[in-house]
């Protein structure tokens, strides 16, 4: 009998699930203007399965701190309906302050005012797509409060926040 309790409590703590102690989700719009036939478009190049298991997880640093098998920092599929802007979910069995730059890690991706994605400012010359004018600008919004300049790496996630990361040559925050 008292194998059997012991079996069982081994077996009980082995699949609890561990439990956040923080928990929300940042909407995020990564938007690369492309010109095609003179015609501009904007494309979000967020991909799924960034940080969950079985996608792209390319960084371990906190790979302890995630719940149900998530790195900390994880986007999902799914975009609440609006394909302008997806989701970072911040979900941590520790109480900690992740950054943008954490999520860019475990994605693997670049991420910098002069180089985010592989999109460099200025273009490379040889890129035709694209003018020398055109740059990246990161644009951030908390609790619909006023808008302005990122912070890049160092943007920390935070509970209402909004983030907005544009390459093109009229960036997301107006030229004064």
């Amino acid at each position: 009998m008292l194998a059997l309790a012991l079996l069982f409590t081994v077996y009980y703590f082995a699949t609890l699930s561990a439990q956040a102690k923080i928990d929300f989700t940042v909407p995020i719009a990564i938007q690369i203007s492309h010109l095609v036939q003179g015609q501009a478009y904007v494309s979000n190049a967020l991909p799924v399965n960034v940080g969950i298991r079985g996608g792209i997880w390319a960084y371990h640093q906190y790979d302890s701190d995630g719940v149900n098998g998530h790195y900390p920092v994880f986007a999902s599929e799914g975009t609440n309906g609006n394909t302008s802007y997806s989701f970072i979910h911040v979900r941590s069995t520790v109480n900690r302050t992740y950054t943008l730059q954490d999520f860019f890690n475990v994605w693997g991706a670049p991420l910098g005012p002069k180089n985010t994605l592989g999109y460099t400012a200025p273009p490379p010359a040889s890129d035709t797509s694209y003018t020398s004018d055109w740059y990246w600008d990161m644009c951030v919004q908390l609790n619909g409060g006023r808008i302005h300049e990122g912070i890049w790496g160092n943007q920390t996630l935070v509970p209402g926040l909004g983030i907005v990361l544009r390459y093109s040559n009229s960036g997301c925050l107006p030229i004064t």
